[in-house]
């Protein structure tokens, strides 16, 4: 329930952050009165940072950044995950072999580098050409990447998933009554599956906002974008000067990587019947 309620809390900032922002997140007018680096105050009570930002108008608006890449990488790395887990286990023989050392193929790359060189590279390549005209495109390919590498785990744990929901008497039951295998993969084993599937899905949706933060703090992420890791990264430097811009926006990633990581046990014990014993 703890961590239910933190991501709740997150979430009603992210929806009502036009509402709850005192600032604009791109209002630099403090610098006009020498008010960069302020401490906190009732004109700003998360301060300033370096560069005249209201610091806690910017950690408001960083939350539906840190929402949209958990949920986006999640999404993507559900449907790989699921769809080559669920085939695996279900058909099994030669085919599970070859799904299951691809799945390690993936897990043995080092993701983090990959995904700061590939980011790297495609910021260049798209520089001069139409993909540069849209909105937070290096946001959007950091949220493919972590979805592309993230969904070994869900594929292991859907093909176990698989592996035993496939001998079980009601699935037997759908196949004497003429049940075709789409449907008892998609009606009958899959919704089964899901409970164990919500757990790792919401350790990866923290997991994946902690990704997009050390991304962002390396300076590899989207500058146009607000997000928590951008204001460690402009920031760290001024730590000494102003811990207050840096303290902040590492709380909301703490709170918010917290909320899903106990959302993710509190959600393993209660779909785990012995537990309930």
């Amino acid at each position: 329930m703890l961590g239910l309620s933190l991501i709740v809390f997150v979430v009603v900032v992210a929806v009502a952050a036009p509402l709850l922002a005192p600032y604009d997140p791109n209002d630099q007018s403090a610098m006009l009165n020498f008010g960069a680096r302020a401490a906190p105050s009732l004109l700003h009570p998360f301060g300033t940072d370096r560069m005249g930002f209201d610091v806690l108008s910017r950690v408001i608006y960083g939350a539906p950044t840190a929402l949209a890449v958990g949920l986006g990488a999640m999404l993507v790395a559900s449907v790989i995950g699921v769809v080559i887990g669920g085939l695996s286990g279900y058909i099994g023989g030669l085919s599970d072999e070859l799904m299951m050392r691809f799945t390690e193929f993936f897990l043995v790359i080092p993701v983090f580098i990959v995904i700061l060189a590939v980011v790297r590279l495609f910021g260049i390549i798209v520089v001069g050409t139409w993909a540069e005209r849209i909105p937070h495109i290096n946001l959007m390919t950091i949220i493919v990447l972590l979805g592309l590498f993230g969904w070994p785990p869900i594929a292991r744990i859907t093909r176990a998933e698989f592996l035993r929901l496939k001998q079980m008497e009601f699935v037997e039951a759908a196949r004497c009554i003429g049940a075709t295998r789409r449907d008892i993969v998609v009606r009958h084993i899959l919704p089964n599956a899901m409970p164990s599937l919500v757990v790792i899905i919401a350790i990866g949706i923290g997991g994946a906002i902690l990704a997009e933060a050390m991304v962002s703090f390396l300076g590899f992420g989207d500058p146009k974008a607000v997000s928590w890791g951008q204001l460690l990264y402009f920031n760290y430097e001024s730590l000494k000067v102003a811990p207050w811009a840096s303290i902040a926006p590492s709380m909301a990633i703490f709170i918010t990587v917290l909320g899903f990581n106990l959302l993710a046990d509190g959600l393993s014990d209660a779909f785990n019947p012995r537990l309930k014993q």
